[in-house]
């Protein structure tokens, strides 16, 4: 026991006091930070500068238009928009005078029956399809703001498109605001946040037994050590390192939607729930665990850093699955799909705080999960384990999963 806490000891301080390490931790919650605060710093008024007014007609140095009204529709401006942007006549000769003189840039006609045909007329010397759009939203808007008699709320539902959000008829499931961009982004984060910590603590055991086999270390230590003391000092010590990061990274994600809910206009509904660092913990501890174990069998069969590298790539493909599959994992996070991947053990810790992110997964989902998982790890401990034997860690092989799960099930036999 004494040894396996010194190997512990000493994989947890040498990963952590590395600057590369120390660096990665660090910035990752504040370069977000740092653009928060440079948003809520320059941007921060632009939310209300706005405030009463439906849009803000950008003048620069072109000429305002003008409009004749025959019909009396016209009896005010909306707020923010004056004389200087529209500017009424009583006649169109009025307003021809005015384009000669440069007064005005052109001018809408607007008949008598305009309420039967809703059509209006354009007039200018030259046409300009830069600014066609713009002068044609501004007139657009005035005529809608007093039809509605001045109601600014209605006139600017009336001017957003309409949005249909599907509502599934499940009464356990919170409903979601799901126009939000952040409705997808924030569980994609939170997959992407489990992918990278899980398998950066995962290879960080593959590569601390392989470059300790390449640089015949590992015949020095199996000299002072057990095996089976050196296997679980690692899988702790490094298991240490990918916990202090996903708590720093989870809380930090946490209190920065928190703190710039108000800035970046996000709902309430959308906050990531309390309870996801707790769940958080025990899936990263079970996920961590499951591939580590898996990390450390192929660390102790292949001879060198190369091969560990190749063999990485088939280990993560299970693992990669639900982030290849985020967003319908995301759209119907209640789904077949969704719920099966959530009780496989090799991708239930990233699909399960995926969905945990969008939405909330039944109880007996979380606890068949966290049971299939612990099963899992205890078949692969136990066979990994036989596996970390003095001659199977001073030899080395090209790595097959075929040779994987041979040497894995043989262990497990003995």
């Amino acid at each position: 026991m004494k040894k396996t806490w010194i190997v512990l000891k000493t994989e947890f301080i040498n990963t952590v006091t590395r600057r590369s390490f120390l660096l990665t931790l660090i910035l990752v919650p504040l370069v977000p930070a740092l653009i928060l605060g440079g948003i809520s710093l320059f941007g921060g008024d632009e939310g209300d500068s706005g405030s009463g007014t439906l849009f803000q007609p950008s003048q620069g140095d072109s000429l305002p238009d003008g409009y004749v009204d025959l019909s009396g529709i016209i009896k005010q401006l909306p707020p923010g928009l004056d004389s200087d942007f529209l500017v009424e006549f009583d006649n169109q000769d009025t307003a021809r005078d005015a384009i000669l003189a440069d007064e005005i840039q052109g001018y809408f006609l607007i008949e008598k029956d305009f309420l039967n045909t809703g059509e209006m007329k354009y007039f200018r010397e030259d046409f300009n399809p830069l600014t066609a759009m713009e002068t044609t939203g501004i007139i657009d808007a005035v005529v809608r703001y007093n039809l509605l008699e001045g109601d600014l709320d209605q006139l600017e539902t009336l001017s957003q498109p309409i949005q249909v959000n599907r509502v599934d008829l499940a009464p356990e499931v919170e409903e979601r605001d799901n126009s939000h961009p952040l409705a997808f982004y924030l569980p994609y984060g939170v997959s992407l946040l489990f992918y990278v910590v899980i398998m950066t603590s995962a290879s960080l055991m593959l590569g601390s037994i392989t470059k300790e086999k390449e640089n015949r270390v590992m015949e020095i230590l199996m000299s002072s050590i057990k095996p089976v003391e050196l296997f679980t000092g690692k899988i702790l010590g490094l298991g240490f390192v990918g916990l202090l990061q996903l708590v720093v990274w989870l809380e930090s994600g946490m209190l920065l939607l928190k703190l710039g809910g108000t800035t970046l206009n996000i709902p309430p509904n959308l906050q990531l729930p309390p309870q996801i660092l707790t769940w958080g913990i025990v899936f990263f501890i079970l996920g961590y665990l499951l591939y580590a174990t898996i990390m450390a069998g192929v660390g102790v069969l292949v001879p060198n850093l190369k091969e560990a590298s190749q063999a990485t790539y088939v280990i993560i493909i299970p693992f990669l699955i639900p982030l290849m599959l985020v967003g319908v994992i995301i759209e119907k996070p209640d789904g077949l799909l969704s719920t099966v991947l959530s009780l496989i053990p090799l991708t239930a810790p990233n699909t399960i705080m995926t969905r945990m992110a969008a939405t909330s997964v039944p109880l007996w989902q979380l606890l068949v999960a966290i049971g299939l998982l612990i099963a899992s790890i205890l078949l692969l401990l136990r066979g990994v384990a036989g596996m970390f034997r003095a001659q199977t860690l001073l030899t080395g092989s090209k790595f097959s999963l075929g040779l994987f799960v041979k040497t894995l099930l043989r262990t497990e036999k003995t």
